[in-house]
């Protein structure tokens, strides 16, 4: 057992969640693809949850000397999100002797966009149907789950989704979801009919720009209408779901890179007049598009704004961006 636990270096994602990729590649979480704890089917879910890579990345936890999580957790502050309300539930060890509390989830790369930023689009799909997921899931895995969080591709168009919702409902009725999507869809009865049975915890629709020109050239083969007037339809049902006693938060998401940054004081405008929660991710690759890869008077220029944008904002809105820009500058 671990000694006294210091919040603010700590994280819980470890002992309690896997990160699936299209590719079979299994990561500890979302805000970290980088570490690969092991690839399926080579190895079971199983074999990885308590493999030498994810045993290797909790000890440093338990130690207190984070070192593969140092950057994400200095520039996104992943670690403070880390579902600290779960902490009575899990065994803060080495080896874990339960199985995982949360899934994050890209079952497949199908999606109907082609973003400049993102290549899950070129990713495989139905390469979980090689391995035990859907197998043992229904009896090993989706009974003990609090939380799932479906990423993408887009998961509002995989038939992986539907049949999830289905499955774990069928054995976990309390299981909480999330979701990321892209909005280019109709909200239809479809999909509404199926996030009626569920806990919905957030939804989360990724825009990355409210201009339709930058919007268009960032999210290929995406039109910033339709994504809107899917955004509207949630507000609706957000609302009618808060009146059942069963909200949910609804947020919009910006990928900052070279296309949009300039635009970020008009994002979090959009955001707070909607009454929407805002975040802002730092594409730190490709490098094509990354704010790392501009010029260093560029880049001092990008932390003049953003540090212009604080008065207003708050620096917790514009952190994850202004210490990415920051820390580049001292490397320089």
């Amino acid at each position: 057992m671990p000694g006294e636990i210091n919040p603010d270096n700590f994280c819980y994602y470890p002992f309690m969640q896997l990160l699936l990729q299209p590719t079979g590649t299994v990561s500890p979480c979302c805000w970290n693809q980088e570490i690969a704890l092991g690839h399926v089917p080579e190895k079971s879910l199983e074999q990885i949850w308590n493999g030498p890579e994810m045993r290797r990345l909790r000890r440093e936890f338990l130690d207190g000397k984070p070192v593969q999580c140092r950057q994400q957790m200095e520039h996104i502050r992943c670690h403070l999100w880390s579902r600290r309300n779960f902490s009575e539930k899990l065994s803060l060890t080495e080896v874990q002797p339960a199985g995982p509390r949360r899934l994050d989830l890209r079952l497949n790369g199908r999606c109907n966009l082609k973003c400049v930023m993102c290549d899950v689009w070129k990713q495989p799909n139905g390469l979980y149907d090689q391995s035990d997921f859907w197998t043992k899931g229904p009896t090993e895995i989706f009974p003990h789950l609090l939380e799932i969080d479906m990423l993408g591709g887009e998961p509002f168009v995989q038939p992986d989704t539907f049949r999830l919702m289905d499955e774990v409902s069928a054995v976990n009725a309390n299981c909480r979801w999330a979701f990321v999507t892209n909005g280019s869809y109709k909200f239809d009865g479809a999909i509404r009919r199926r996030l009626d049975k569920l806990a919905l915890r957030w939804i989360q629709v990724s825009l990355d720009s409210v201009d339709p020109k930058t919007y268009a050239a960032i999210r290929l083969e995406g039109e910033l209408d339709s994504a809107l007037a899917t955004l509207a339809a949630l507000e609706k049902y957000r609302a009618e779901r808060g009146a059942e006693g069963r909200g949910f938060n609804l947020l919009v998401t910006m990928c900052v890179q070279k296309l949009n940054w300039k635009e970020i004081g008009d994002f979090l405008a959009f955001a707070a007049q909607r009454k929407l929660s805002c975040e802002l991710q730092f594409a730190y690759q490709p490098s094509s598009v990354s704010l790392l890869t501009l010029s260093t008077p560029q880049r001092r220029k990008i932390v003049s704004y953003l540090e212009s944008l604080i008065p207003r904002f708050g620096e917790r809105a514009v952190h994850p961006i202004l210490s990415a820009v920051r820390d580049s500058l001292k490397a320089s």
